[in-house]
């Protein structure tokens, strides 16, 4: 399991919550690095700009990667530059969903703290109840209705909480802050990606 550090992620508490899946984890910051992992965590906390420029010299090899089917799950704003551009400013995602970010159209933003999250009957969400209880913080999201959608949660609009599409994976909340369901989304993604715990 390997941690993509583009300068703009949590890295250590999500470390923490990979090992709690018995999970062996590494950081990489250079592309060979990412050329070498068998499954990738791209984690960000930031806008969306600033994740666009902490990947730009990691970009050619992270899209190698997923031509390859590497599994590749992204975390907040490391999902949201799965996608193709941003509303929050200038930058390019890495395309590999079709679409566009835009800001959340609430009274109040950020959507920080628990919210419940209504899940689509996929393999990734197996044993979690319907519509699990999880930790948000962020200003801007992908459309509810976005390809690839798995599960949505609403923050007055409804919006994309998780997305899947073959061996990519992104969820616009913080697993590593989820508790327990957050430790259940981390290990439904290694059993999809096939990835087995070391020990």
């Amino acid at each position: 399991m390997t941690l993509v550090d583009s300068g703009t992620g949590n890295l250590f508490s999500l470390r923490e919550a990979f090992r709690r899946t018995e999970m062996e984890v590494g950081i990489v910051r250079n592309a060979r690095g990412i050329r070498e992992a068998e499954c990738l965590v791209l984690p960000g906390v930031a806008s969306f700009p600033r994740m666009s420029r902490g990947i730009g010299p990691l970009r050619r090899e992270l899209l190698a990667s997923t031509d390859r089917r590497v599994p590749l799950l992204g975390i907040c704003a490391g999902m949201q530059i799965l996608f193709e551009s941003s509303e929050e400013g200038p930058g390019n995602g890495l395309g590999l969903f079709p679409g566009r970010v835009s800001a959340l159209r609430a009274p109040v933003v950020p959507h920080m703290g628990w919210s419940p999250v209504r899940r689509k009957d996929d393999p990734w969400f197996a044993g979690l109840p319907p519509e699990p209880v999880v930790y948000f913080a962020h200003s801007f999201a992908a459309p509810a209705d976005s390809p690839g959608v798995v599960a949505t949660a609403e923050h007055i609009a409804p919006f994309a909480a998780a997305i899947r599409r073959d061996a990519l994976f992104g969820v616009q909340f913080h697993p590593e802050k989820s508790g327990p369901t957050g430790i259940a989304v981390l290990r439904g993604f290694l059993r999809e990606a096939g990835v087995v715990p070391s020990s």
